[in-house]
């Protein structure tokens, strides 16, 4: 499938700022069965811009504006081509970490008495293989917990919503059932990690084409993709962008300002097929 995104995130100021900096994992890469056919980030003004890659293969660009600026407006929008590998990763972006750091806890994806129960009922359910167990675990998250349609400038901010509160509360962003997922994963021994990209659907959502999933690396498979808010491993309608241990560390966009008051910030994304 082929698909054209275009993600803007523009920060407004009451008053204006003197600096604003910038830390961003808005471009995908390309790799078996996802390619990249054209990719531009605009930033608004006088932008110092540094593009790197990061320790989990994640596009980073990092920038500073000088101001006074009442404004930042940043648009990253491009077309992606993308296979259907059934969720299967194949010629990832290089990940230089060992697979045993996935298996570590986060602020977010805490490995608390009550996620190693709901490890043990998805054992209870399964045949006990990783790949069942994480399909199982899957469907699990998206019975026990309601998937919110979060406001977009949420989804791209920072979550610190606790693994085991979206269980007590069942409900939470796509971004909250990835955590719980990767939470979950993670009690019983199977390395995952978080990813950020993008999801075309035919009709329209209130967070657009932003989303959230989880990835768990399966023996003999490698990393498989598992989307708890849709309750389905990623296809072809998917664009992958970054991941990390949690959200904190594939995050659109981070933000530090100098001076001024803080930003109210209006994200929209949107994803549109292409062709037949």
């Amino acid at each position: 499938m082929r698909l054209r995104i275009r993600h803007d995130i523009v920060a407004h100021y009451d008053e204006p700022v003197t600096l604003a900096s910038r830390s961003l994992h808005l471009c995908p890469r390309t790799f078996d069965g996802q390619y990249v056919r054209a990719w531009n980030l605009d930033i608004t003004g006088d932008c110092r811009q540094a593009r790197s890659s990061d320790a989990f293969g994640n596009i980073v660009h990092d920038c500073a504006i000088e101001g006074p600026l009442g404004e930042v407006a940043i648009a990253a929008e491009g077309e992606v081509e993308v296979d259907d590998t059934t969720g299967v990763l194949q010629g990832a972006p290089l990940d230089r970490i060992p697979p045993a750091v996935f298996l570590r806890e986060t602020r977010v994806t805490l490995r608390t008495p009550t996620i190693v129960s709901f490890a043990d009922k998805v054992k209870g359910l399964s045949d006990g293989t990783p790949l069942d167990l994480c399909h199982t675990l899957m469907h699990l998250v998206h019975e026990e917990a309601e998937a919110l349609a979060a406001d977009p400038s949420e989804l791209c901010g920072v979550r610190e919503v606790a693994a085991e509160n979206v269980l007590a509360e069942a409900r939470g962003t796509p971004t909250d059932l990835a955590h719980l997922f990767i939470a979950t994963a993670r009690s019983l021994a199977l390395p995952a990690r978080f990813v950020s990209g993008y999801l075309w659907q035919e009709e329209a959502t209130a967070t657009g084409a932003l989303a959230a999933w989880a990835e768990v690396l399966i023996p003999n498979l490698g990393w498989v993709g598992f989307d708890a808010a849709h309750d389905t491993c990623p296809t072809d309608a998917y664009v992958r962008v970054a991941s990390a241990l949690d959200q904190s560390g594939a995050a659109w966009i981070r933000m530090a300002d100098r001076g001024g008051v803080p930003a109210q910030v209006t994200v929209t994304a949107a994803a549109d097929r292409l062709g037949g």
